[in-house]
């Protein structure tokens, strides 16, 4: 019964998040991330299904409210560790590609933020593969696009002005 409660209050907290990134309330959202992490942590493994899925998709969402908040270091990380699950499993869950892009134009945004210009654009062009790789339907998904190219370009200018 612990069990039960502790991974409803988990995904709750999850949700509660999701919510309070998207109403722009970045430092609520990591807060309620790392809440859910935690209550994650505190359960045994084999009380879990898809635990590594849950693990990573709380590390990218924390990757996105660090990088709102202008913590890119913090945003790599958390981006890096959810990408080792999805690159590894994330062909496994495709309901989770919306996840997995975030976490890696996370990663690219914030190695282009810390200096790191050409592995950042690595990462971005890794993005825009995801998007051709795995069928997602780009006219639906022009913003990221953009956004995504829009980096880039903004990287290459500056890596032609650091020569």
């Amino acid at each position: 019964m612990k069990t039960a409660r502790l991974l409803k209050a988990m995904q709750g907290t999850h949700r509660t998040a999701d919510q309070l990134f998207h109403q722009g309330n970045y430092q609520g959202s990591i807060e309620c991330f790392n809440k859910a992490l935690e209550i994650y942590k505190s359960l045994s493994e084999y009380q879990l299904v898809d635990c590594g899925r849950f693990e990573a998709s709380i590390y990218a969402g924390l990757s996105a409210a660090y990088g709102r908040l202008g913590k890119h270091l913090e945003s790599f990380a958390s981006a890096n560790k959810a990408l080792v699950f999805y690159d590894q499993f994330g062909d496994n869950y495709p309901a989770d590609t919306g996840r997995w892009l975030m976490a890696q134009v996370n990663q690219g945004t914030a190695l282009a933020a810390l200096g790191c210009l050409a592995q950042a654009i690595e990462a971005l062009q890794l993005a825009k593969q995801i998007f051709t790789n795995k069928g997602l339907d780009a006219a639906q998904n022009d913003q990221w696009l953009e956004m995504v190219d829009g980096n880039i370009t903004a990287i290459y200018t500056q890596m032609k002005k650091n020569k």
